[in-house]
């Protein structure tokens, strides 16, 4: 769980391009105290996990690797986005996700380009899948 934990924040810090110093402030502890988190020297005390819950909108169990049930994960989902609007398509899409932090944040970078650069990277990114799909029917 330590190692989890550990990846965890060091992925969603650098999902929003912060330094250790820049998440150490906002969470009002030291730097040291973020490196030794993500080096996996130490887990946080239940202040730091519920305060890097809020600060990155997920839940205390998403840090701590439990995964979520799809009830609990439409829950989170309707509320974040002030929806009842969710399909079984969409909540699939939603756990695959959740399932592969590597793709995840990699999606998540992409969706935080310049809308006519973010374009022009999904267009290619669609044909590649749609060909690699058709390649492996």
């Amino acid at each position: 769980m330590l190692q989890y934990v550990s990846e965890q924040i060091k992925r969603l810090r650098k999902a929003h391009h912060w330094t250790q110093e820049q998440l150490a402030q906002r969470l009002n502890v030291s730097r040291s105290k973020v490196s030794k988190w993500e080096n996996g020297e130490v887990l946080p005390d239940i202040k730091s996990l519920i305060d890097m819950s809020e600060l990155f909108s997920v839940s205390v169990d998403f840090l701590l690797g439990k995964p979520p049930t799809d009830k609990q994960l439409l829950h989170e989902v309707q509320l974040a986005y002030g929806t009842s609007e969710m399909n079984d398509q969409l909540l699939s899409l939603i756990r695959y996700m959740n399932e592969r932090p590597d793709l995840a944040e990699r999606l998540y970078a992409l969706q935080s380009l310049p809308a006519h650069k973010r374009r022009r990277v999904e267009h290619v990114v669609v044909k590649m899948i749609d060909e690699m799909i058709n390649a492996l029917k």
